[in-house]
């Protein structure tokens, strides 16, 4: 993706306005149909996702029928406990990282992650809006996340020797854990342009929301050693447990607050806030929380 996508966006649209100042205005501004007819174009801006369904990502996983496990089945303990950390006759691979003697270190439920948050996200999509008067228009929406998520979690390591961070204290080390997630959010709406749509103005909008939501990984950091935590093999190297493809949809509604401008016959501009209460449908006992995009679009006017 370009680093810049606001900067394209507003390449093209001085291109287009210059483009149509060299043909000789061959448009009156009182000619254009800034309002009615097809309206399509892009948008680039930011999801602020609701921490709820980051949960999904704290190492517990979910067990066959879809529910958290119990610390003593979950992923993080399968994984450090016996796969890296000496369980089942395998080698301490977790001790060396430490830095520390096998008998040094201990990892129990205290120390799993205490919370998990996902970081604002770029957010990209279609748009598209059909002008019933100048004023009105059902607005059909198709925008696209790769979300990522952070916590911590803690090892336990009795070893006043052992080579530490220089951000920690005492014998808890600190590492992190991370997910990633991807959505595709569809709005179908109605918006209002208030005032005078001629000019500079300002609009509201709301309608339904359709967002389908995968899980895409789940990472831990141990001083440099990234495990994956969606897969545990088995003391012959077989896999013995693989997280099954977590997908989902759910569905909310929306509303928005936006501010309108008409730069040229063709090109509108949008600059909009949409908060939606919806259900991102992955994970245990999901339910509707809010969500937030704000963001830039520009339409081209048919």
């Amino acid at each position: 993706m370009h680093k810049h996508p606001f900067l394209l966006f507003f390449l093209c649209l001085f291109s287009s306005q210059t483009f149509s100042q060299g043909a000789g205005n061959d448009k009156a501004s009182g000619d254009h149909k800034y309002g009615k007819g097809f309206h399509f174009g892009l948008f680039v801006g930011s999801l602020f996702a609701n921490k709820y369904s980051a949960n999904l990502y704290d190492g517990y996983g979910l067990d066959a029928d879809g529910f958290k496990n119990n610390f003593s089945n979950s992923e993080m303990a399968r994984k450090i406990l016996f796969e890296y950390g000496g369980g089942n006759g395998l080698p301490d691979r977790i001790a060396p990282a430490l830095n520390c003697n096998h008998s040094d270190w201990t990892f129990d439920e205290t120390d799993m992650p205490a919370s998990m948050t996902y970081n604002a996200a770029i957010m990209v999509g279609l748009q598209m809006r059909y002008g019933l008067t100048k004023n009105d228009a059902v607005i059909l929406n198709v925008n696209g996340s790769k979300l990522s998520v952070n916590g911590a979690f803690t090892i336990y390591v009795n070893n006043p020797s052992a080579v530490v961070s220089p951000t920690t204290d005492g014998p808890y080390r600190t590492f992190s854990i991370i997910g990633g997630e991807q959505r595709l959010v569809f709005q179908l709406g109605y918006q209002r342009l208030l005032g005078d749509v001629d000019k500079f103005n300002f609009f509201v909008e709301g309608g339904v929301t359709c967002t389908m939501a995968k899980f895409d990984k789940n990472l831990i950091n141990i001083n440099g050693m990234i495990i994956d935590l969606t897969t545990y093999y088995n003391i012959y190297g077989n896999p013995e447990y693989h997280q099954k493809n977590l997908t989902g949809i759910g569905f909310g509604g929306f509303a928005g607050v936006g501010a309108n401008l008409n730069i040229s016959p063709k090109w509108t501009v949008q600059l909009v806030y949409d908060p939606s209460m919806e259900k991102i449908n992955i994970g245990a006992a999901p339910k509707y929380t809010l969500q937030h995009t704000a963001g830039l679009r520009a339409y081209y006017v048919f």
